[in-house]
């Protein structure tokens, strides 16, 4: 029973670890607007670079929880396959977060650098923002949901 206690534990770590980076990850709204030149244009290469970071590593905590759901069944019943699909608005919503995550990170790669008053820039980076506010709010339930579930498992 402590193994499976301590597979099921694996996500919830990383996920805190990932959920820090993509609070950091948002707050280029705020920092990026006192930035100018190249330095700007540095900050920026990083924040894209770490977009696109972020994405995969969410992908691979989605495929971190499958796997420590698939492990506990298999320690409990001798199944694997009966613990693999979401059983609540925690498991349900975290595929939604990647799909979510997946958008923001391609509204990001079509947001460029304006060369001047480029209406369609801002329209990109207002949705891009947009997009990055629906998956921070998701982000936050979703966590606090899999804290009221992480206290089940133990």
């Amino acid at each position: 029973m402590m193994v499976r206690t301590i597979v099921m534990l694996i996500h919830p770590i990383l996920a805190t670890i990932f959920i820090f980076w993509l609070v950091r990850q948002y707050g280029w709204r705020k920092k990026g607007m006192s930035l100018q030149g190249d330095e700007r244009k540095v900050a920026l290469a990083r924040h894209r670079r770490h977009g696109e970071r972020l994405l995969w590593a969410g992908i691979c905590l989605a495929i971190i929880a499958f796997v420590a759901r698939g492990i506990s069944g298999v320690l409990v019943n001798d199944d694997w396959t009966s613990d693999l699909l979401p059983q609540n608005i925690h498991g349900f919503s975290g595929p939604l977060g990647l799909i979510l995550l997946w958008i923001v990170v391609r509204r990001g790669r079509s947001v460029t650098e304006p060369d001047d008053k480029d209406e369609s820039f801002t329209v990109k980076r207002k949705k891009h923002g947009r997009a990055a506010d629906m998956v921070m709010a998701l982000v936050m339930l979703h966590a606090f949901l899999g804290l009221i579930y992480t206290f089940q498992v133990i």
